[in-house]
């Protein structure tokens, strides 16, 4: 949920002026701390319930969503004496690539074919919880640029053994481009093997008004700041996307500050979304 980076200078000034004592709508939040939506709840919930299934996982969503944080919650969850997880984002897209980043997470020293960092990489993941006592789970964050050749990788890697075991959960994260790169043909044998898929939807008008709340009683203020009304075009201009929705409500508060206004309420908020060259219109 990235927000536009606000110099210390005006961060003062914006805590000065309504009395904050961090700056909202921030995009560095502990995941431990973050608003939490019926369905990233649900998401959080149903990944732990896969993680006893083991094998696939896919997360999709748009970008701003909360993807990122909420799979940075649900892994920070997760104990350590369980589990032993790789979190890997901006995924090279080639199968060299991907599978030297594979390699490098678990200390494996790099080979030059790629069929060695194969066998490698799977005989580290079959001997992994009889080496360390714990179960591998790679959480690859922002996937949408992976190519057919690399997913099929991540097919090889969790396809189970004689026995039916898996030796390790693979969770794949990204926007609609993941979903439509899945339904190529030639990933079939991939799309068929997703014990668990979870789409991450927008804020509805009550969890934006939940989360602008959020954030505001977060940073200090207990009064209401913004209007009902204001949220409601929030809502509205940024479909529901928390990272657009953090955008917006910073702007509305900068230019409550340089006009001297205590609250944003609907008129500044029409203001700003007639003015802002990214939702005029």
């Amino acid at each position: 949920m990235n927000t536009p980076t606000i110099p210390v200078s005006q961060q003062k000034r914006l805590r000065a002026h309504f009395g904050f004592a961090g700056l909202p709508f921030r995009k560095n939040v502990a995941a431990s701390v973050m608003f939490d939506s019926s369905s990233q709840r649900d998401l959080r919930h149903g990944l732990v319930l896969w993680l006893e299934l083991d094998g696939l996982a896919l997360v999709s969503g748009p970008p701003g969503v909360g993807k990122s944080i909420c799979l940075r919650r649900f892994v920070d969850e997760l104990p350590d004496n369980r589990y032993a997880v790789h979190r890997v984002s901006q995924i090279p897209t080639t199968p060299n690539g991907f599978l030297r980043a594979l390699s490098r997470r678990l200390g494996l020293r790099p080979r030059l074919h790629a069929a060695d960092m194969f066998d490698a990489l799977l005989a580290a993941l079959r001997s992994h919880r009889d080496d360390h006592g714990t179960h591998p789970v790679f959480v690859l964050d922002d996937a949408e640029g992976m190519r057919v050749a690399t997913l099929d990788l991540v097919r090889r890697l969790t396809a189970a053994d004689l026995d039916g075991q898996h030796h390790v959960s693979i969770l794949l994260s990204g926007t609609d481009e993941l979903v439509a790169t899945l339904k190529d043909p030639r990933l079939e044998p991939l799309r068929g093997r997703f014990a668990y898929s979870h789409t991450l939807r927008s804020f509805g008008l009550d969890d934006a008004r939940n989360y602008v709340r959020f954030h505001v009683e977060g940073a200090g203020v207990a009064r209401e700041l913004f209007h009902d009304k204001a949220v409601t075009a929030i809502f509205h201009a940024s479909g529901g996307l928390p990272r657009r929705i953090n955008q917006l409500a910073l702007q509305a508060l900068v230019d409550a500050v340089v006009r001297g206004l205590d609250v944003v309420d609907e008129s500044l908020m029409k203001r700003v979304l007639h003015a802002h060259p990214l939702y005029r219109g």
